[in-house]
């Protein structure tokens, strides 16, 4: 079959990555695919043989049997080419984060402030904020193929639309995310390996909430060592007292030592986090995950007794979480380890990339728009 794929740059995301991993598997299978970019330099160039297009008209889309689109704004240039079915592969569901946007729950680091003038500044963007998630509610009704990474997502997205959406989990890949051979919890003298995977700048990774987490942990005289790891590394971050150890777009092969050397992993997502995967990854090398209690992590098992779950924007909580692991004892941190690296072996790549494969070569096509 004759798959397009569209992404308008190669800026290193989470999602970017798996969309061009998808395309080279399928390639691998037999298929044809184009992977068409607007702009192909960025942190992921490279990585797979892309064709440059000024912007995606349906001229420069050629005719196919599936286009995948993930953002709203591709979706729809997909959707209006008429070039061939349309698959919305959504990778996170937006209309969460700005909807905790507008209800005051979540705002950018960058518009954090005080005063008059943020007030009036902040309700200019709650306005836009509103038109934006009628845009992307547009979008969702398109009698596309809705593809999503999480079964939360699903949920949402059937109950929100009454559509069928079709369940593609993300995998790990096993041979850079696996445990070490001896696990080695924290030391009673410490220092404790604590680590955070994710940029600062996107709202709903909770990054700021870790920060608050960890400091306060050291405050109480906890011996940490922590240890930042995102595709950019901000100003802030790497002249901050408290964090010991910053990794700046690294290889998968490395992060998947860090995680093995390490004991604790903490992420503060919001209902945002479309999926997850670098919890799963850090679970996955044999960490003792700490994480907030949304239903992306909830849904990595039948169970919550694989991590520490604390609530949304709580750093004492956080805080409290990671000192009692420092303090439990080893053969009830082996449990939890086991149970988490238990949830995390159902999520594999293999399986993804055939299941993704599967979906798209097997659903009927649809008529075109006219």
């Amino acid at each position: 079959m004759h798959f397009v794929f569209l992404s308008d740059n190669m800026n290193f995301s989470g999602g970017r990555r798996l969309l061009m991993e998808y395309a080279l598997y399928l390639r691998g299978c037999g298929h044809r695919v184009d992977f068409l970019v607007q702009d192909d330099s960025g942190k992921l160039s490279g990585m797979l043989e892309v064709t440059l297009v000024r912007d995606f008209k349906p001229s420069n889309i050629p005719e196919c049997d599936r286009i995948v689109a993930t953002t709203p704004r591709e979706v729809m240039d997909a959707w209006f080419s008429s070039r061939g079915e349309v698959v919305h592969f959504c990778q996170g569901f937006e209309i969460t984060d700005l909807e905790q946007r507008v209800n005051g729950e979540v705002l950018p680091p960058r518009l954090k402030g005080k005063g008059l003038m943020h007030k009036f500044r902040i309700a200019r963007k709650k306005y836009g904020w509103k038109k934006k998630i009628a845009k992307i509610d547009a979008v969702y009704r398109l009698p596309s193929v809705l593809v999503v990474v999480s079964k939360h997502i699903q949920r949402r997205v059937q109950e929100r639309y009454g559509r069928e959406a079709l369940l593609c989990e993300n995998g790990i890949h096993n041979e850079y995310f696996y445990p070490p051979q001896e696990f080695k919890p924290p030391a009673e003298g410490g220092p404790t390996r604590v680590v955070s995977v994710g940029p600062l700048k996107v709202s709903f990774k909770g990054v700021e909430t870790t920060f608050k987490a960890v400091k306060l942990a050291k405050e109480r005289g906890l011996r940490l060592e922590f240890i930042r790891v995102a595709p950019e590394i901000t100003d802030f971050e790497r002249s901050a007292g408290f964090i010991d150890r910053c990794y700046e777009n690294i290889r998968p092969g490395q992060l998947g030592e860090i995680l093995r050397s390490s004991q604790i992993f903490v992420s503060n997502s919001t209902e945002g986090e479309g999926f997850g995967l670098p919890a799963l990854e850090a679970m996955s090398c044999g960490m003792i995950p700490v994480l907030s209690s949304i239903q992306s992590y909830r849904d990595f098992s039948d169970t919550d007794d694989f991590a520490y779950f604390v609530p949304e924007h709580d750093a004492t909580a956080t805080a409290a979480a990671i000192e009692t692991i420092c303090k439990t004892p080893d053969e009830e941190l082996l449990q939890i380890r086991r149970r988490a690296l238990d949830a995390a072996s159902r999520f594999s790549f293999k399986k993804a990339c055939a299941k993704f494969e599967d979906i798209l070569c097997s659903q009927s096509p649809r008529a075109k728009i006219e």
